[in-house]
């Protein structure tokens, strides 16, 4: 149950930033950083719980579904931090009181993480899925 909150916050993450980039909402953009928080949070008890799973269901075998998840969980987190350094930004800034959130560099490169991070998402349940089914 856990890993469906890290997938749901971290495509919510995504959504909402691609909501505030149309409609030119600061807030929408804060949601999504709150989000991306949520997201990285949650990320430590999923591996560690799909940690017991495989070693429960799997007996530890090393499968390559097992080492391709592994890397990915690792590249979320970095990606999810990164996403998080990158995404928040002071309120003040001129951009943001221009209504337009995604203007600075900073803003672009971290909408760029949350679209990679919720690729990495996807293969994560891929690969999940085809260990379980």
């Amino acid at each position: 149950m856990v890993t469906h909150l890290t997938v749901g916050l971290t495509l919510a993450t995504l959504v909402f930033a691609i909501v505030s980039l149309i409609f030119r909402r600061v807030r929408l953009k804060l949601t999504a950083w709150h989000c991306a928080v949520l997201a990285i949070v949650s990320v430590v008890p999923t591996v560690l719980l799909g940690l017991m799973d495989w070693k429960e269901k799997l007996n530890g075998e090393w499968l390559t579904p097992i080492i391709i998840k592994m890397i990915l969980a690792g590249a979320l987190f970095v990606c999810l931090l990164a996403g998080l350094l990158l995404g928040r930004e002071r309120p003040n800034e001129k951009n943001e009181a221009a209504g337009r959130p995604w203007r600075s560099p900073r803003a672009t490169a971290a909408l760029v993480l949350y679209a990679v991070c919720a690729c990495i998402v996807t293969a994560l349940g891929f690969f999940g899925g085809s260990l379980v089914y």
